[in-house]
C-alpha cells in the first residue's frame, strides 16, 4: 500500500465518520421539539455568538489543501515513480522528432539521387554488354 493509497483510505474514513455524525445529529435534532420561547432565546443568543466567532473552513477544504501540499512537495518523486511525462519531456521529444523528420527528408532525397545514378550506370553497363555481345557475334 503506497502513501497515496493510505492517504486516500484515511480521507474516505474521515468522510464516512463525518457523514455518520451528521446523520445522528440531525436525527437527534428532529426528535426533540423545543418550546417557542426557548427557540426565540436560543436564536437570539446564537446570532450574538455567531457574529463574534469566525467561521472555520470545512474539513474537506483543509484535507484537500493538505493533500495538495503533499503532492506539490513530492511531485518530482511521483513523476519519477509513476513514469509520467512532463511538458519539458514532451518538448524535447517533439524537437527530436522534428530533427528526425528533416533527416528522413534528406535521406529520401539522397536515396533518390543514388537510385537515379545507379539506374544510369546500370543502363550504361547493359549497353556495353550488348555491344560486346554484338562484337562477339560479328567475329564468329
Amino acid at each position: 500500500m503506497t502513501l497515496l493509497d493510505f492517504l486516500a483510505a484515511c480521507v474516505l474514513t474521515v468522510a464516512v465518520i463525518v457523514v455518520v455524525y451528521l446523520v445522528v445529529r440531525s436525527t437527534e435534532a428532529s426528535l426533540s421539539v423545543p418550546s417557542a420561547k426557548a427557540v426565540g432565546e436560543s436564536t437570539l443568543a446564537f446570532r450574538k455568538v455567531k457574529d463574534k466567532i469566525p467561521t472555520p473552513k470545512p474539513k474537506s477544504e483543509v484535507i484537500t489543501k493538505k493533500v495538495d501540499e503533499m503532492i506539490e512537495a513530492r511531485i518530482e518523486e511521483i513523476i519519477e515513480s509513476w513514469g509520467l511525462a512532463t511538458v519539458e519531456d514532451l518538448e524535447v521529444l517533439e524537437k527530436r522528432i522534428d530533427v528526425l523528420d528533416r533527416r528522413l527528408d534528406e535521406l529520401e532525397k539522397r536515396f533518390d539521387e543514388f537510385r537515379s545514378f545507379t539506374r544510369r550506370k546500370l543502363e550504361r553497363l547493359e549497353e556495353r554488354v550488348t555491344a560486346l555481345e554484338r562484337e562477339e557475334k560479328k567475329e564468329d
